[in-house]
């Protein structure tokens, strides 16, 4: 059973030979990079979303601080 699935996608020519030369300089193979650049930029957007909902519940007065955390304790 495989552990992964092929996926296909079109870059244009010039994409193609910088991702071989990221890949090579990196000692990498062309789908480690794919999946390395993949898994980055979906960490980033979560951490985008994060920042995104932060800011929401902020600008909503939702946020607890230490410091009303504290407040209900007493």
């Amino acid at each position: 059973m495989r552990t992964s699935l092929l996926v296909t996608i079109s870059l244009p020519p010039a994409m193609v030979k910088a991702s071989e030369r990221a890949a090579k300089r990196h000692h990498m193979t062309r789908s480690e990079l794919m999946r390395t650049a993949l898994r980055r930029f979906l960490e980033e957007q979560s951490a985008l979303e994060s920042v995104r909902l932060y800011e929401d519940e902020r600008r909503a007065g939702k946020l607890k601080t230490l410091t009303s955390l504290a407040s209900l304790a007493k």
